[in-house]
C-alpha cells in the first residue's frame, strides 16, 4: 500500500484534469506489457506485513484502516521527515508551528499547539517504543523498513493520547548475512544528501546494524527588502541496533539513536496587518501613533522563497537528541510471549524564532530554550490458543519532564507606544506521569468471523510551574514598574495586590469560579508563579468484528473510544487564567470497512467509512487579555463531529508496474457547540479590553480539508542484460482548509490554507538484482506556491510556505 506526494486542488475542473492524468499514467504504462513482464521488480515493495496490532500480520488481514509505506516507496518519494510522510498519506496533514514543533492532524483530529510539552493527538512510535512528544520525531525517518499510519483512536494498544491515530516507524533490522549500502544525492539549493548502512553478524548470537544519514544545503528563502538569505539545511542522524538471541526463546534488542539539527526555521510571509491595540481612540488601550513602523511595512510577494526577518537577530535552530530503547521478547511457552520495552530520551533545543516575517520586532522570540527527559516502560503478555483465540495483557508507564523558556521582544507592536513594554521572559516547568493497564482479545467465533475487543485504564498526572517576568536582555526595569502601576491602579478589583520586585513573575491571579467569586481567595489579586496540577483518568475501549468473505476479501466493523490527556500551555501571560489547562478530550468513533484483492492479488481495493463524535476538543485559540487584547491560550471545544470515507486502490497489471490511487473525503468536520472569541471591545468603565464572543457552530475544524487525493505510478523496463530503466510519476491534491476555526469573513479570508495540486517525477537506471540504482527526481515540479499554516503574531498575520520546486540526482548501491 503506497502513496504519492501530498498536494491539492481548487476546482471541479482541476479535479477532472487530475483524475484524467491519473488514469492516463496507468493507461500509458499498461500499453507495453511485454517489456514490463521482462523487467525487474527491484524498485517495487513486496506485500507488506504490519504490526498495527502489536504482532506481525499481512496488511490485508488487519481489520483496521492502516496506511503502510514500504522502504522502496519511502526512498523514491524522497521521504526524509514526518512532513514528507504527510505528503504521501491521504488524511494526514502536517503543519509547521511558530516554535518549529510539528503539528499533525489525522482525519480532522489534531492539536495545533506548539509547546514542547503538548502531547499530540497522533501518537508517534519507533518499533512500538513511544516518541511521547512531537518534537522528538524530527529526524527519525531514515533507514526504515516501513512506516505504518493507523487511522482513528488507538487507545487500547497504543496509549492514552491517540484520539487521531498513531504513526509507527519500523526501523530496518540487523541481518545475519553481511550487507552494506550507501546513497549519495545532490539537488537544488546545493543540497547534499548522504546515507549509509552496514549490517551483519558479530557472533553466532549477536547481529548489528549501523545506519547514518546527513543532509546539508544552502539557503532556499530570501529577504524581499534587502540582499540576504536564510533556509539552510544542516542535520545528521545515526542509529545502531543490536539483536542478541542467547537462546531459541529469548531475543534482546538495543536501539540507540541520536541526531543533531541545525536547520533554519521556515520564514513566515507577512501578508496581513491586524492591529491589536487599535480599538477606538479613547483611554489607554485605544491609541496607535501614525509613525508605527508596521503601518507602512510592505507585504511579502506571493513566492514561496520570499520572507523577511530582523537582520540583527536572524532566526536559527540548534537541537540534539539521544534515545535508547531496550526490548526483550521471551517465549514463556510455545504459545505465550512476554515482552518488555524500555525507552529513555534526552532532548535539548535553543532557537530564535521569527514570528512576524518582517525586519521589525513585532513579538519576535529572540531566544527560546527547551529540554525534555522522557522515560517509558511497557510490559505485556501475548498468547494464542489452538482454537485461534488471541489475547494481550499489559501495563505501561511514562514520565516526561519538560522545561521551556522564551524571551520575547515586542518593541514594534501597537502595544509598545501605549504600555511601553518592550518584552518579557516566560517559562514553564512541567512534569507528566502516565500509568495504564490494558488488554485485548480476539476470538474466532467461526472460521470466517472473528470478534475482537480491547480496553485500557489510564491515569494521567501533570503538574506545572509557569511565570512571566521582566528580561534583563531587553530593557531597564520598566516592565516591573509598568505592571506594579497597572495592578495597583486596579485595587478595586485586586485588593490583595502587593508590589513585586524586578524579575518576579508579574502574572496576577484573576481566576474566578462560575459564580464570579475568586477561585482561591488566598491568592486572588496577587502576582507570582502560577502553580497547578491536573489529575485525570479514563477508560479507552474498542469492540469490533472481522468477517472473511473469502481468502482475499475482508469486511470489518469497529467502535472505539479514545482519549487525549489535558495540557497546560507555555506562553507569555499577564494573568493566571491564560496559564490554565485544558482538560482531556475524547472521541467516540465508528468505522465500517472492506479490504479486497482480485486477479491473483494484482488489484487491491480497500474502502472505509467513519463517524466521530468529538467531545472537548483541545484548541489553541485567542483569549482576550485586559491589557494586551488578543493573546494565545488553550480552550476546550465542547462538541464537534467528523464524518468521512476513504478509498484506495493498488493495481499491478504486470510484475514491473504499480499504480496507486487513494482518496480521503471528509464532508463534515464541524464544531457543534462553542462560544469563542471573535473580537475585542473596550469596557467604558475601566478602559480595559473585553472579549466579543460568538457562536462557532458550523465552523470547520482546522487542518481538515474536505478531500485529499493521491495517485502514483511506477514502471520498469529492461534496457540491457545488466540494467533496467524505470519511470514514475505522482500527483496529490487537497482542497482548501483553515489553520483555525473561523466564523467571521475576515478570519476565513486570513486563515485559509489554499487547495493545491503538486506533481512529482522520477526516472533512472537500476540493477535487476538491486545492487545499484541511479535516480533523477523532481518534487513540486511545476513550482506550485502554497502554504501549510497561517498564524497571527500580535499585529501581523503570516503564512508558512511549502518548499518550491526541487530536483536532483541520487546514486545508491548495496552489497
Amino acid at each position: 500500500m503506497t502513496y504519492a506526494d501530498c498536494l491539492g486542488l481548487r476546482s471541479t475542473a482541476l479535479l477532472r484534469r487530475y483524475l484524467l492524468a491519473s488514469v492516463g499514467i496507468g493507461c500509458a504504462l499498461t500499453s507495453v506489457p511485454a517489456l514490463a513482464q521482462q523487467a525487474s521488480a527491484a524498485g517495487i515493495d513486496a506485500e507488506i506485513v504490519v504490526t498495527a496490532q502489536k504482532r506481525e500480520e499481512r496488511l490485508q488481514d488487519v481489520g483496521l484502516t492502516v496506511a503502510a509505506i514500504g522502504a522502496n516507496r519511502l526512498s523514491e518519494a524522497r521521504v526524509n521527515s514526518l512532513a514528507d510522510i504527510a505528503l504521501v498519506v491521504p488524511g494526514l496533514v502536517f503543519a509547521p508551528s511558530a516554535l518549529t514543533t510539528p503539528v499533525y492532524t489525522l482525519r480532522g483530529v489534531g492539536f495545533n499547539e506548539s509547546s514542547f510539552s503538548a502531547y499530540p493527538n497522533v501518537s508517534l512510535y519507533i518499533d512500538q517504543a513511544p516518541l511521547s512528544l512531537p518534537v522528538l520525531s524530527t529526524l527519525v525517518a531514515f533507514d526504515l523498513e516501513r512506516v505504518e499510519v493507523l487511522k482513528g483512536p488507538q487507545g487500547t494498544l497504543f496509549g492514552n493520547n491517540s484520539t487521531g491515530g498513531a504513526i509507527n516507524f519500523i526501523a530496518a533490522k540487523p541481518t545475519k548475512d553481511f550487507h552494506a549500502g550507501a546513497e549519495l544525492g545532490y539537488g537544488r539549493f546545493n543540497t547534499l544528501d548522504v546515507a549509509a548502512f552496514v549490517s551483519g553478524s558479530l557472533t553466532d548470537t549477536l547481529t548489528a546494524r549501523l545506519a547514518v544519514k546527513a543532509i546539508k544545503s544552502g539557503d532556499w528563502q530570501y529577504s524581499y527588502t534587502r540582499k540576504d538569505g536564510i533556509g539552510k539545511t544542516d542535520n545528521a542522524a545515526a542509529r545502531l541496533i543490536l539483536n542478541w538471541e542467547p537462546s531459541d526463546r529469548l531475543t534482546i534488542s538495543l536501539n540507540a539513536n541520536g541526531w543533531r539539527n541545525r536547520n533554519d526555521p521556515v520564514g513566515p510571509q507577512y501578508f496581513r496587518l491586524r492591529l491589536q491595540n487599535a480599538v477606538g481612540s479613547t483611554g489607554p488601550a485605544g491609541s496607535v501613533p501614525a509613525t508605527l513602523p508596521i503601518l507602512t511595512y510592505p507585504f511579502a510577494p506571493q513566492n514561496a522563497r520570499a520572507t523577511d526577518w530582523n537582520p540583527a537577530a536572524p532566526p536559527y535552530l540548534r537541537s540534539n537528541l539521544w534515545q535508547t530503547t531496550l526490548r526483550a521478547d521471551l517465549e514463556v511457552t510455545d504459545s505465550i510471549t512476554l515482552t518488555s520495552i524500555t525507552g529513555y530520551t534526552d532532548f535539548n533545543l535553543v532557537n530564535r524564532i521569527e514570528y512576524d516575517g518582517t525586519a521589525l520586532t513585532v513579538g519576535d522570540l529572540i531566544r527560546n530554550t527547551g529540554g525534555i527527559q522522557s522515560f517509558t516502560q511497557e510490559v505485556r503478555l501475548a498468547g494464542k490458543l489452538d482454537n485461534g483465540f488471541r489475547w494481550v495483557l499489559g501495563a505501561n508507564y511514562g514520565a516526561d519532564d519538560v522545561l521551556e523558556t522564551g524571551v520575547i521582544s515586542s518593541r514594534d507592536t501597537s502595544n509598545f507606544p501605549t504600555n511601553n513594554l518592550p518584552g518579557n521572559i516566560y517559562d514553564s516547568d512541567q512534569h507528566m506521569r502516565n500509568y495504564a493497564v490494558f488488554g485485548s482479545l480476539e476470538y474466532p467465533l467461526t472460521p470466517d468471523l472473528t470478534l475482537k475487543g480491547g480496553i485500557r485504564y489510564t491515569e494521567a498526572h501533570r503538574r506545572v510551574a509557569s511565570s512571566d517576568r521582566e528580561s534583563s536582555d531587553l530593557s531597564p526595569p520598566i516592565a516591573t514598574a509598568f505592571f506594579n502601576a497597572v495592578w495597583s491602579s486596579l485595587s478595586f478589583i485586586y485588593p490583595n495586590y502587593r508590589p513585586i520586585q524586578r524579575f518576579d513573575s508579574f502574572a496576577i491571579d484573576n481566576r474566578l469560579n462560575a459564580n464570579g467569586t475568586p477561585l482561591d481567595p488566598a491568592t486572588y489579586g496577587t502576582a507570582g508563579v502560577y502553580r497547578s496540577s491536573l489529575k485525570e483518568h479514563n477508560v479507552s475501549w474498542s469492540v469490533g468484528a472481522d468477517y472473511k468473505i473469502g481468502p482475499d476479501a475482508l469486511v470489518y466493523v469497529n467502535a472505539s473510544r479514545g482519549y487525549k490527556a489535558g495540557s497546560y500551555p507555555n506562553l507569555a501571560a499577564a494573568t493566571w487564567s491564560q496559564f490554565e489547562a485544558v482538560t482531556q478530550e475524547s472521541i467516540m468513533a465508528y468505522e465500517l470497512g472492506a479490504k479486497t484483492q482480485f486477479l491473483d492479488r494484482r488489484i487491491t481495493l480497500n474502502a472505509a467509512a467513519f463517524y466521530y463524535r468529538y467531545n472537548d476538543k483541545q484548541l489553541r485559540a485567542k483569549i482576550v487579555d485586559a491589557i494586551f487584547a488578543q493573546l494565545d491560550g488553550l480552550v476546550n471545544v465542547p462538541k464537534s463531529t467528523v464524518v468521512g470515507g476513504e478509498i484506495e486502490a493498488t493495481i499491478r497489471p504486470v510484475d514491473a508496474m504499480t499504480v496507486n490511487i487513494s482518496a480521503t473525503y471528509i464532508p463534515t468536520a464541524k464544531i457543534k457547540n462553542y462560544q469563542g472569541v471573535s473580537g475585542v471591545a473596550i469596557d467604558p468603565a475601566t478602559f480595559l479590553f473585553v472579549p466579543v464572543r460568538q457562536s462557532y457552530k458550523g465552523a470547520r475544524l482546522p487542518f481538515a480539508p474536505k478531500w485529499q487525493l493521491s495517485a502514483s505510478a511506477r514502471y520498469g523496463f529492461p534496457l540491457m542484460s545488466n540494467a533496467n530503466g524505470f519511470v514514475g510519476g505522482s500527483v496529490t491534491a487537497q482542497s482548501r482548509t483553515l489553520s483555525q476555526p473561523a466564523i467571521t469573513l475576515a478570519d476565513r479570508r486570513d486563515f485559509t490554507i489554499i487547495g493545491r495540486a503538486v506533481f512529482g517525477l522520477n526516472a533512472g537506471l537500476e540493477d535487476p538484482n538491486g545492487a545499484w540504482k541511479v535516480t533523477l527526481w523532481g518534487k513540486n515540479i511545476f513550482n506550485k506556491y502554497y502554504w501549510n499554516n497561517v498564524i497571527q503574531a500580535y499585529d501581523t498575520v503570516g503564512r508558512f510556505p511549502a518548499r518550491p520546486a526541487e530536483y536532483g540526482i541520487s546514486v545508491g548501491w548495496k552489497i
